[in-house]
């Protein structure tokens, strides 16, 4: 220990000698540290724990590719409309998408800028997603045209509703439209977390 502590003490009069140095080894020890640590993060999400859906294993993403330039590009409605009608591979095709600019969201508060995301009527129960309170998505909802409805994420229910199980059938307003809340997703769900709230596939149009 008397060692220790005298190399500790030899150390540090040493680096009080050149603040430049010591400043550049610190840097450095940060920046090591830094690394490590998202690399780690990075790792432990996406292969050591499991994803939080039944039988993670036999999910599998699908997507268009156009390569050279395109290696990973999104579906059309066309595309995924005959790839789930000549599907003999899959039990089950879900689709979903967010949106890149968002809805205002207005009333109960102060407005707020929320981002959004589109899922059909198969997606929750494909991933074995229960709603926290209410409903997901019915199939008759991702046919264009159908009532304006919602879920609302998790963490938007907490920290703009107060986690109210009494939103369920309130109407809120984004971008001046009425929506009625059918549901809260639960926490947790990676897939979802980019998105404040989510919407019938069918309630997408040209604006969004």
């Amino acid at each position: 220990m008397d060692n220790l502590l005298q190399d500790l003490r030899y150390g540090f009069r040493t680096l009080a000698k050149n603040p430049g140095f010591t400043a550049v080894a610190i840097l450095t020890l940060a920046l090591g540290i830094g690394a490590n640590t998202a690399i780690f993060s990075v790792v432990e999400s996406l292969l050591l724990r499991s994803l939080p859906y039944p039988q993670p294993e036999q999910l599998v993403a699908i997507w268009n590719t156009y390569p050279p330039q395109v290696l990973k590009g999104g579906l059309s409605p066309g595309d995924y409309a005959d790839w789930r009608r000549q599907n003999t591979s899959f039990s089950e095709m879900a689709t979903y998408y967010d949106l890149a600019d968002g809805f205002n969201l207005s009333g109960d508060g102060e407005p707020q800028r929320v981002q959004a995301g589109f899922a059909d009527s198969g997606l929750f129960p494909m991933l074995g997603i229960r709603p926290a309170v209410g409903r997901v998505f019915l199939p008759e909802e991702d046919r264009h045209g159908s009532a304006p409805i919602v879920m609302l994420g998790h963490r938007l229910w907490q920290s703009r509703y107060g986690g109210d199980p009494s939103v369920i059938g309130r109407s809120i307003s984004l971008d001046n439209q009425r929506y009625t809340v059918v549901g809260v997703l639960p926490p947790g769900i990676p897939l979802m977390r980019s998105a404040d709230l989510w919407m019938p596939v069918g309630q997408s149009n040209d604006d969004h």
